[in-house]
């Protein structure tokens, strides 16, 4: 286990852990004690058994159940938010009041309004609020974007993204809050939705304007919902499909496929070919047939799976723009309109109409 201090290197970043759950065991901390500009010095938790295992795990010694004596004490930098969901506005000023940057996970908060006074303590204190939309940085993800801005495929007619698993209780066994409304705000569509509707959006390069949408409560014991499907109108006229679940079996799916003008670009659809470009002849029906079909050898998706957790570059990526004095490009502001969008399909689901968006 890499040490927690990393004395030696002059431009080291002090940083805390608010939430010593799954989300930062499996990711947070130990990219943290990967990265050569960090001291990860403290973590803060409630749960004094949790918090106690991950200090013997990492070797970290600061461990507190107040994060607000963290944040005092400890002369942090940045820090990490991984709490429920109905935690993170809070917590997130508290830092960012402090001078303190900070990582919160997705969703960034419960309401519009929250986001706002998040985005406004970062601006403010002239501090960096990054959200943990880490898909953006998956290299499939990255590469995709480059192949839709490089015109080949010609224009986006419509895309289908999906985002499912068997639930967050069996990656996550603390994780009871996920079923609970007034922590949550939301189910499966919080939980995994934003994720796919902020990396669609970003590698479409367009806002959604409309919205339709269903959601259901099949398996889990829950008062959220458990599978979500919405139809999206974006601003330039492409249509998209979402559907996420708590209740796939077996395994995971976190594929998307944009159908295009001339051909199709398919993310993570095959485990051995992360991204697939196929390209079609223009011409009638029999003389249409594909082109051409190139793949790519990139690492494949992060999943909740055995073996699936590896570094999401996320947290090199939140280092690199502290150090740099950058904004980043999944900044409060992009973790907002992600949220909307997840709002919006709430409100399709709950109201069985069509929503428009921005949100009034």
């Amino acid at each position: 286990m890499p040490k927690a201090t990393r004395k030696e290197d002059k431009k080291t970043i002090r940083v805390g852990v608010i939430g010593a759950g799954k989300i930062a065991e499996a990711r947070h901390i130990p990219e943290y004690l990967s990265n050569k500009s960090v001291e990860l010095v403290a973590i803060a938790d409630i749960d004094t058994i949790q918090l106690k295992e991950m200090g013997n795990k990492f070797n970290i010694s600061n461990l507190y159940t107040d994060y607000k004596e963290m944040l005092e004490k400890e002369k942090l930098d940045a820090v990490s938010v991984c709490t429920p969901n109905y935690l993170h506005a809070s917590m997130t000023i508290d830092a960012l009041d402090r001078g303190i940057n900070v990582l919160v996970e997705k969703p960034m908060a419960t309401s519009l309004e929250e986001a706002d006074r998040m985005i406004e303590a970062a601006k403010k204190n002239k501090k960096i609020l990054m959200v943990d939309h880490n898909q953006r940085l998956a290299p499939g993800h990255q590469i995709g974007k480059k192949i839709l801005e490089s015109g080949i495929l010609g224009k986006v007619y419509t895309v289908r993204t999906v985002f499912g698993h068997s639930g967050p209780e069996f990656w996550s066994p603390r994780g009871k809050w996920f079923f609970n409304k007034k922590e949550a705000f939301a189910g499966v569509m919080a939980d995994l939705g934003v994720h796919k509707v902020d990396v669609v959006r970003w590698l479409l390069g367009q806002e959604v304007k409309r919205i339709a949408a269903f959601g259901a409560t099949f398996e889990k014991k829950a008062d959220v919902e458990d599978n979500g499907v919405a139809i999206m109108e974006f601003e330039n006229g492409t249509l998209g499909v979402l559907q996420v679940s708590w209740t796939l079996k077996p395994g995971e799916d976190n594929s998307t496929i944009f159908y295009c003008e001339k051909g199709m670009l398919k993310l993570f659809t095959d485990p051995e070919r992360p991204v697939i470009v196929s390209l079609r002849e223009k011409g009638d029906f029999m003389s249409g047939f594909a082109r051409g079909e190139m793949s790519f050898a990139l690492p494949p998706m992060q999943t909740n799976e055995v073996g699936g957790q590896f570094s999401s570059g996320i947290i090199d990526y939140f280092v690199d723009c502290i150090i740099k004095n950058e904004k980043p490009f999944i900044s409060g502001e992009e973790g907002r309109k992600a949220m909307e969008i997840v709002i919006g399909v709430l409100k399709a689901a709950e109201t069985g109409k069509v929503i428009e968006l921005p949100l009034k």
